[in-house]
């Protein structure tokens, strides 16, 4: 039983990392009803951008800022430049594209970064705490990753309930045409959207930095993990997104503890599949009925 609770509190900060990206496809799912696959790609390439800028200052805070405005420009090139030009087309069509960006930002970074695996700095420590004289498995980075997904949260959270822009966008996402006879500004509360998006996706990948090596494919597998948590807790609920994203984060721990890490995508699917049998528009999303 101990060890069980060790392998789950060692799954927190994946978890929450998880969580994030996946929250970030909800973001743009439900401002454009289009699964963005080039989230990922946005993040790896926003890392890269806080590695440059941490190298010439030193500080892990100027260079997460620079990842924070690097995620929000880049949310707004892509959605100005690749979904508006395809907005007509079938959904298909758009997901195809948002492919072709990942394939797009993954070579400008081999091309500006190198195709090699990179190191980024831990800026906390990564040891196990000790804590009534025994040692947890959870260090001062995963806390510090816990802290900022719940800040991320809470702000989204407060964002879409409390403020006339939330309002704004629930809107557009319910029903863009009504939103616009209603004398919402759709196209400027999209990209909006897009720009929080690559905001959330921005700060996943520099957390998740320091816990691996950085390359051009590194974030690739994490598109897994986060799509899965996205469909399975319902691609229209932020609360889904990150509730099932933290507990995907604990399961991959449980597997990856008990067995090998490689089956931990393995079943990531499987939970993906079982999801689309039993209740294929996600535990928290809602079935909708149509008036005959």
């Amino acid at each position: 039983m101990t060890q069980l609770i060790d392998y789950l509190l060692g799954g927190l900060g994946s978890g929450m990392i998880i969580a994030l990206m996946a929250l970030a496809l909800v973001l743009t799912w439900r401002a454009t009803r289009v699964v963005n696959f080039a989230q990922v790609g946005q993040a790896m390439f926003t890392t890269f951008v806080a590695l440059t800028i941490q190298t010439l200052t030193g500080s892990w805070l100027v260079a997460l800022v620079a990842a924070i405005i690097a995620g929000a420009l880049l949310g707004v090139i892509v959605q100005y430049l690749v979904l508006r030009p395809v907005r007509r087309m079938d959904t298909s069509g758009a997901i195809i594209a948002t492919f072709g960006v990942l394939i797009a930002l993954q070579a400008a970074a081999g091309m500006i970064w190198g195709g090699d695996s990179q190191a980024y700095p831990q800026p906390f420590g990564n040891t196990a705490l000790t804590v009534f004289g025994r040692e947890w498995p959870v260090s001062a980075y995963d806390l510090v990753v816990v802290g900022f997904g719940v800040v991320l949260v809470v702000g989204l959270t407060l964002l879409f309930t409390r403020t006339d822009l939330g309002l704004a966008m629930r809107a557009t996402a319910f029903n863009p045409e009504v939103a616009r006879l209603s004398g919402v500004r759709v196209s400027r509360t999209l990209t909006i959207g897009w720009a929080l998006a690559g905001i959330v996706g921005a700060v996943a990948g520099v957390l998740v930095a320091p816990t691996s090596a950085i390359s051009p494919n590194s974030f690739d597998i994490l598109l897994v993990f986060a799509f899965t948590a996205a469909v399975i807790g319902g691609l229209d609920s932020l609360v889904g997104a990150v509730s099932v994203g933290i507990f995907t984060g604990l399961v991959l721990s449980v597997v990856s503890g008990y067995s090998d890490s490689s089956n931990a995508p393995v079943v990531a699917l499987f939970l993906l599949a079982l999801n689309l049998a039993l209740k294929p528009e996600g535990i928290f999303g809602h079935s909708k009925a149509r008036a005959v």
